[in-house]
């Protein structure tokens, strides 16, 4: 059942972002979404610099500048927009693979980090080759993940991510790996080139931005 449903969508940059919303309005065209940014309202100048040991996210400002913006910085931001809209929606989806532990909500909030651990974990998979979108991002992203007690380790992407050879790149740097997952630690990738490596390699191929819209769905039937 979808009618009537509205759901708090938050990106971690300004809106409008179509590039992060298409796919999300194409899968639930019947559900209505109230997307907030964290970053909306505010000016490039007014976004302070990471720290060496905090957890850098790349996201846009509303002008398509690309901004790096600390997960601690945009932690109450997010949780401002989410107390603000959760009276009023059915649930809560955020736009962002980043580790988010204390937002909360009266409603149901799904942050893909937490789906797409849980779903792994589930899976019994615990050894994983994870693929992060640029090189100052690698250490954090391993730590979160290695927090959740998995075994990985990084491959950057960096400039080539919408590029058509990712899965040809990947699955050379894969050969012979021993992990039992390779895990996309984005929102938002390219699902064409998931489905290009998925055919070049044996490996299971998850991207935490799609596991958490198959938990949206899957929350979503249940209403």
């Amino acid at each position: 059942m979808t009618n009537g449903i509205i759901l708090g969508i938050y990106t971690i940059g300004q809106t409008p972002r179509p590039d992060l919303t298409l796919e999300l309005h194409a899968r639930f065209p019947a559900v209505h979404c109230e997307v907030r940014g964290a970053l909306d309202g505010l000016e490039q100048s007014d976004l302070p610099r990471c720290r060496p040991d905090g957890y850098p996210l790349e996201t846009r400002m509303r002008d398509g500048a690309r901004v790096v913006v600390e997960a601690a910085f945009l932690e109450p931001l997010l949780q401002g927009a989410i107390t603000r809209l959760d009276p009023s929606v059915t649930c809560h989806f955020l736009l962002c693979a980043g580790h988010f532990p204390s937002l909360s909500a009266g409603r149901a909030l799904l942050q893909p980090f937490e789906v797409a651990r849980a779903e792994l974990a589930a899976r019994g998979v615990r050894s994983l080759e994870l693929v992060v979108p640029f090189a100052a991002q690698a250490s954090s992203a391993l730590s979160k993940w290695r927090r959740a007690d998995f075994v990985c380790r990084a491959h950057v992407l960096g400039e080539q991510a919408g590029d058509a050879s990712v899965a040809l790149w990947l699955s050379d740097r894969l050969a012979g790996t021993s992990a039992e997952a390779v895990v996309f630690d984005y929102v938002g990738f390219p699902s064409a080139i998931l489905e290009d490596l998925r055919e070049r390699i044996d490996l299971p191929v998850f991207d935490v931005g799609h596991l958490g819209l198959d938990a949206l769905e899957r929350a979503l039937e249940a209403i």
